[in-house]
């Protein structure tokens, strides 16, 4: 027998369905197009701008290359689309939320010629508020091809990351990327000029490359450096002209080697400070060895 209290009323079932439709938005008809595109890249970029506009992200949920048998195609969705699936390792903290909340918007580009692209709307309705900024949305803040080239360009002439932003949001006012957008990119560009050298190889390559002078010890297996010191030309000049004052200080910490950096800075007659050298050391015991061999 069922309690009362564990029947579900109609009017109740209805109250609820209103409730979780009030955030509810239509925007089929700014999909609904009678339009080809020649590539398929021209239609996610339009499919994005506008939906930029009306405030949300767009992600690609499936494609297709498509063969003899079947059409190429792309499905795409809302990026708070499908659910969240909790992974089996604790990954994140408990207080934290997800933004997936299955929105259905879903459209689906079909190649149905070679290179002319159709876009059908197969569900047009988000369950959710639409943001009429998207300064957090992920997909929003991606760098597009031109804009990552303008960062390649002014980082080789040493321009700071937050005159690039600002360059960027100067010439596109819609742009809502932020400065973490642009040191990424600058991290992606450093790890592709790397190529497949270590760290220490591109400290060392860049050292010959700028005409450094650098010496470095090995560790007994004779490939893991145990300690490196460098300086420049210019540096030892000036130590050889102002020999007399000069400070030293080991920071810890600063690197996931844990190596500590020593720094040594002299001082000229005029009161001029002036960098002598720099040297990665396996322990704060070897510092001043280290110093006087070189």
């Amino acid at each position: 027998m069922v309690h009362p209290d564990n029947i579900v009323h109609d009017d109740v079932v209805a109250k609820a369905e209103v409730m979780s439709m009030i955030d509810a938005v239509d925007v089929q008809q700014q999909f609904t197009i009678d339009r080809s595109f020649g590539r398929r890249e021209q239609l996610i970029d339009w499919v994005r701008n506008e939906a930029s506009k009306l405030g949300f992200g767009i992600v690609i949920l499936r494609s297709d290359n498509g063969n003899s048998r079947r059409k190429a195609f792309v499905v795409l969705n809302c990026e708070r689309g499908v659910s969240y699936v909790q992974s089996n390792r604790v990954l994140k903290h408990e207080d934290t939320g997800s933004r997936k909340c299955g929105c259905p918007f879903k459209l689906r580009a079909t190649r149905r010629v070679v290179d002319l692209w159709r876009l059908t709307v197969i569900c047009g309705i988000h369950n959710h508020a639409l943001d009429p900024k998207l300064h957090r949305h992920p997909m929003a803040c991606r760098l597009s091809r031109e804009e990552k080239i303008v960062i390649s360009n002014l980082s080789i002439v040493k321009v700071a990351p937050r005159n690039i932003l600002a360059d960027l949001k100067r010439k596109k006012p819609d742009n809502v990327s932020n400065i973490k957008q642009v040191y990424n990119e600058r991290h992606n560009l450093k790890v592709l000029k790397m190529g497949p050298r270590a760290e220490m190889q591109q400290l060392l390559k860049l050292l010959g490359d700028n005409k450094y002078v650098s010496s470095f010890r090995t560790s007994e297996d004779k490939v893991t450096v145990r300690d490196i010191f460098w300086t420049h030309p210019k540096s030892i000049k000036l130590f050889n002209t102002f020999p007399t004052v000069l400070i030293m200080d080991s920071t810890y910490k600063t690197n996931k080697y844990r190596l500590p950096l020593l720094e040594i800075v002299g001082v000229t007659s005029t009161d001029k400070t002036y960098s002598v050298g720099f040297a990665f050391l396996n322990s704060h015991r070897d510092m001043y060895a280290r110093l006087y061999e070189n």
